[in-house]
């Protein structure tokens, strides 16, 4: 596989300028939603789409992308890299200017998420020190070009997914407990030791406030995306890595009293992941969550005031879902095969017939702007 270089990334990102004219045609006002795709050449873009499926920007990268930041005032979107990540690209929306290109140091690289704090300043991207064995979150400034000026210890590896906590404080950190090396691109090098945990950080000091743990016995469980609740408690999905035949729980939630439940839903429907969720998004309420399996093309929702299971969704290869903002329990969706529906647990999906909707192959995950 050929290793993105950051001169790579320099020379790529230089031209989308050009390229984001499409934007303009949006409506500041109407609700976009940012994701990542794939072009039937496999070409990587960063593409915006309004409630029918319309392109309203649409960016060419230069390696796959993965997760979106979205800014508190909703103007700018930050494009993260998908891991090992050597860029992140920061976009006007909704006129789709490419505002600035970003790469980690040498020795590091992105795990495909960032969150930025509440005031907008500080966008706070998970990051890997691969000759140090560590996870990190990188700080950059966005009122200086997002200009890096700290790191902080994520205490554990692999960090992926990121979020801001209820009062702007602290963030919350997936580890996701794997070992990997840019020189082995999906080489996984220690699942006989796997360490995921959570991780609760203080953005005023950069340390770890607090740290939580599965089960010793559920330590091949990777924990991978986050969603936060009205009621500040936050969702969490993973991926197993252990024996093909267990029946072990994807999803959990830590309340806001540091207890932690692990969620239950039917064992044909549990089989039906495959022992996989690769994005996760909470409704416009904040009351129902919903996690994806594109091993599994399915969808499968949960409340969170109890941890309920209210049904799943098929869509192929589904990865990337986001809120409707318009419609409480309900979300789009969309397909690495092809795709976009709007959803929710209890009704049958409604495909959106634009040609971006039918012919573009979504990546893994799309923001709610």
């Amino acid at each position: 596989m050929t290793r993105v270089t950051r001169r790579i990334v320099s020379l790529g990102l230089a031209a989308t300028g050009l390229l984001g004219l499409s934007g303009r045609r949006a409506r500041a006002s109407a609700p976009l939603w940012f994701g990542t795709r794939l072009d039937a050449g496999q070409a990587a873009f960063a593409t915006a789409f309004d409630s029918d499926g319309r392109a309203a920007i649409d960016l060419p990268l230069p390696a796959r992308g993965h997760g979106i930041a979205i800014a508190p005032d909703r103007r700018v979107a930050v494009v993260m890299g998908r891991r090992p990540g050597l860029f992140a690209l920061a976009v006007e929306v909704p006129s789709g200017r490419v505002l600035a290109q970003v790469a980690p140091p040498e020795g590091r690289h992105f795990c495909g998420h960032a969150v930025f704090s509440a005031d907008g300043r500080l966008l706070l991207a998970t990051e890997t020190d691969w000759e140090g064995e560590r996870g990190l979150i990188g700080v950059y400034d966005a009122a200086a070009g997002f200009a890096r000026i700290a790191e902080w210890d994520t205490g554990g590896l692999d960090p992926h997914d990121v979020r801001l906590l209820p009062g702007g404080g602290r963030i919350v950190v997936a580890n996701g407990g794997i070992l990997t090396h840019p020189d082995a691109p999906g080489a996984k090098l220690n699942l006989a030791e796997m360490d995921s945990s959570l991780a609760i950080i203080d953005i005023g000091t950069g340390e770890i406030a607090r740290q939580l743990r599965l089960s010793p016995e559920l330590f091949q469980l990777s924990i991978r995306h986050l969603v936060i609740g009205a009621d500040g408690g936050v969702g969490f999905v993973m991926q197993y890595e252990g024996p093909a035949g267990d029946a072990v729980p994807l999803a959990g939630l830590l309340r806001t009293d540091g207890t932690v439940t692990l969620l239950d839903m039917p064992r044909e429907r549990l089989s039906d992941l495959r022992h996989y969720c690769g994005s996760a998004a909470s409704d416009v309420s904040g009351t129902i969550f919903g996690m994806t399996s594109p091993r599994g093309g399915q969808a499968a929702f949960f409340r969170f005031a109890d941890g309920a299971y209210l049904g799943s969704r098929p869509l192929s290869d589904v990865c990337p879902i986001a809120a409707d903002p318009a419609r409480p329990g309900h979300f789009y969706m969309a397909g690495g095969h092809g795709g976009i529906e709007r959803v929710s647990p209890g009704e049958t999906g409604t495909q959106l017939a634009s040609p971006l909707a039918r012919g573009a192959l979504w990546d893994n995950h799309m923001a709610l702007v």
